[in-house]
Parts: C-alpha cells; sequence; structure tokens
C-alpha cells in the first residue's frame, strides 16, 4: 500500500502555477512559432515528426520541453487539444531553413497556427503591408500584424523595442504576442460547422407542429411525436459537435484581448489597432456561435414541450380508453351475472323436477293412492330447496 502524501494536492496547485513560465529572449530575435493539432491518440505520430527536425526531444516529458542554447533555442509546449512548437532562427538563416516547407507538408495532423515573428530595438518602420498597427506599455513597445497568410502559409509580426527591456521582459511580451496569434486563430476553429448546423436548425424550427395543431386521431399524435423525436436526436447531434467546440472557442476568445490587456494595448500613430482589428474580426464569429448556439437551446426546449404535451394527451386517451374498456366489462360482467341466475333458475327447476320424477317411482309402493298427490306436493319444496342449496354451495366454491 501506498504511503499518503498530505502535500499532494498543494504542490500539484503550486506546480500548475508554474508549468508555463515565460521564456528568457533577447529583444533582437526571429522565431517561428508552430501549432499542430494533437490528442494522446495522436501525440506518438506528432511526437515523431517534431523529432525529425529536434532530434534530442525526449520521448517522455512533463507537458513542457525548453532548450536553453541561445543558437538553437526551442520550446515544445503540449496543450488540451494542440502542441505548440517554438524555434529560434538563428543569425545567417533564413526562417524557410529552420521551418522548411517539405518538414511541414510531412506533418501528420493539422496545422492551426504558422507564424513568423520579427522583434528588433528600434524605431525602424513597419512594412506598408500591415494592417494593424499598436503599441504596448505605453509605447515602449510596438507591434504590427497584417493576419494573414504569406505565399509560404505564415502569418507575420513585426515587434519594435524602443529601448532592450533585457531578456525577462522581452521574452514575456513576444511570449504574449504568440499567444495572441495562437488563440486568435482558435477562437475561430469549427466555424464552417457552425454555419453548417444552421439550415438544420432551420429545418427543425419548420418540422414542429404548431402549438395550435390538435392530434385528433391517437394516429396521428403518434406520428408527431415520432417527428418530435426525430428532430430532437437532430439538435442533439449538434449539441454534441459543437458544445464543446464553442465553448473553447469562447475561452480562446476571451484568452485573446486578455493578452492585449495585459499589454497595455493602444493603437498607434492613427493606425487600426491590434485590439479594435480583431475586434471587429472575431467578435461577429463568436456572436454567430453563441446565436447558434441559444437557437438550438430553444429548439430544444420547444421540442421537450411539445413532446410532453403530446405525450399527455396520448395518456389522457389512454386512460379513457382504459375507463371505457372497464365500463364496458363491468356492463358485460353484470349481464353475464344476470343470466348466470337465470339459468341457475331454470337449472334448479329443471333438476328438481327431474329428481322428483326419480324420488316418485321409489315412494309410490309406501304411500296409499289417495295420499300420492298430497306426499308429491310435499316433496317438491323439499326437493327444490336442495337442489338450490347444492348448486349455490358449487357456485360458492368455484367463485
Amino acid at each position: 500500500m501506498s504511503e499518503f502524501d498530505p502535500h499532494r494536492i498543494r504542490l500539484g496547485a503550486n506546480k500548475e502555477l508554474h508549468a508555463r513560465p515565460f521564456p528568457e529572449l533577447p529583444a533582437h530575435v526571429r522565431l517561428v512559432h508552430c501549432c499542430v493539432r494533437s490528442s494522446p491518440k495522436t501525440w506518438p505520430m506528432v511526437r515523431q515528426w517534431i523529432q525529425t527536425r529536434l532530434q534530442d526531444l525526449p520521448n517522455e516529458f512533463s507537458g513542457r520541453w525548453v532548450r536553453d542554447a541561445m543558437d538553437g533555442w526551442c520550446r515544445v509546449e503540449l496543450h488540451t487539444e494542440f502542441v505548440a512548437i517554438t524555434l529560434v532562427v538563428p543569425d545567417g538563416l533564413q526562417f524557410s531553413e529552420v521551418a522548411d516547407a517539405q518538414w511541414l507538408s510531412q506533418v501528420p495532423s493539422d496545422i492551426f497556427v504558422m507564424a513568423r515573428l520579427t522583434s528588433e530595438v528600434g524605431q525602424t518602420a513597419f512594412d506598408p503591408q500591415f494592417e494593424a498597427v499598436s503599441e504596448f506599455l505605453d509605447g515602449r513597445v510596438r507591434a504590427a500584424s497584417n493576419f494573414s497568410p504569406d505565399t509560404a502559409g505564415f502569418s507575420n509580426w513585426q515587434v519594435r523595442f524602443l529601448e532592450d527591456p533585457g531578456p525577462e521582459t522581452a521574452g514575456r511580451i513576444l511570449q504574449l504576442v504568440l499567444e495572441i496569434e495562437t488563440y486568435r486563430t482558435l477562437a475561430v476553429i469549427g466555424i464552417d460547422k457552425v454555419r453548417q448546423a444552421h439550415p438544420v436548425l432551420q429545418s427543425v424550427a419548420t418540422a414542429l407542429p404548431s402549438s395550435a395543431e390538435k392530434a385528433l386521431e391517437h394516429s396521428q399524435m403518434l406520428m408527431m411525436l415520432e417527428i418530435l423525436t426525430a428532430e430532437a436526436s437532430k439538435l442533439h447531434d449538434i449539441w454534441e459537435q459543437l458544445a464543446w467546440r464553442i465553448g473553447a472557442n469562447q475561452a480562446y476568445h476571451n484568452l485573446v484581448f486578455q493578452r492585449l490587456t495585459d499589454l497595455a494595448d493602444q493603437p498607434y500613430d492613427g493606425a487600426v489597432g491590434l485590439s479594435q482589428f480583431l475586434r471587429r474580426r472575431l467578435t461577429p464569429a463568436i456572436a454567430t456561435m453563441e446565436t447558434v448556439m441559444r437557437r438550438r437551446d430553444e429548439l430544444a426546449r420547444q421540442v421537450e414541450d411539445r413532446a410532453d404535451l403530446l405525450r399527455t394527451q396520448l395518456q389522457l386517451n389512454l386512460q379513457n380508453q382504459t375507463r371505457d374498456l372497464l365500463a364496458s366489462l363491468e356492463r358485460s360482467a353484470v349481464t353475464q351475472i344476470r343470466l348466470q341466475t337465470a339459468v341457475e333458475g331454470l337449472s334448479t327447476v329443471a333438476i328438481a323436477y327431474y329428481a322428483l320424477n326419480l324420488i316418485t317411482p321409489m315412494v309410490e309402493p309406501w304411500v296409499p293412492l289417495a295420499f300420492l298427490g298430497w306426499v308429491k306436493a310435499g316433496l317438491a319444496p323439499v326437493v327444490v330447496g336442495s337442489v338450490w342449496w347444492i348448486l349455490s354451495r358449487i357456485r360458492n366454491r368455484v367463485i
């Protein structure tokens, strides 16, 4: 039996707080950042793919692995649904030499994010192609991006430090910028499936029977209940496919703007700021997802309410049918009892008649002929009563 550790929860909580520390990076650096879909099932294949470029990546590590050599600095982080790979591009090499097209084409899973970041110290002007330009931390840092992939498929970022803040601060700021790029992409994953769910919801709304409809026939109510069950199944499928995805997208959306808040993002020199650009593009997509799920929930409630109403009507109909059947059985039982009573009466008379005819020859030798009629008259009530008593005993035993 393993020894109980009273500190395991506290130590686990503290470990979680320090699971993803900010890297220490120079202010003048170039980075390649990729995020690849990963799960416990696909991680071994993704790990082998990473190891073709990072041969020293171990097979087992706890959530995060970093190579600290500056010329070859890299980091691999495991997240819930993806693995993030960040590589420093050494001086003298091109971006394409660190993350080349051939290596990327061999990835065994979906690539969510491909970004290139160039960080410098100074006030060099940004490339005119960048649509969004912001300044961070009261103007001490500026950043720009076009949020559009280039011909190689990479999004490009440029960061300018007015003064070298040191590796700790530079690493923290660059990490936050990469997280903005990562989470803004993840925030809209699955939007196509959400849009595909819209016509399904429309078909469900059309198929719903009107609340004013009254299905008078039992067969009609059963048919309507079958339709509602099929529509409820469609709504449940939508919930299974989208509920977790939309919840994750909302969390990623919040993280994007939380990182921008952490950087004190402000538009630079009249340009469209990063917050403005992303709010205009991301927020409507998140609103669309939330609207679809609200519509699904409303339809699910309507389907359930109408199905409950139909079930209640069917139950009432069955109760009425049962009541009528019991009443019919009761009437049949009363009629049967009456017939049985009549039959018993006739049976009593018939049996008594035959019994009296059997008894008469036995008493004739002992009774004078003048008194024979009186004897028969006296025996008749006794025979009838006896027969009635015997039949009553038999009936009571059977019942």
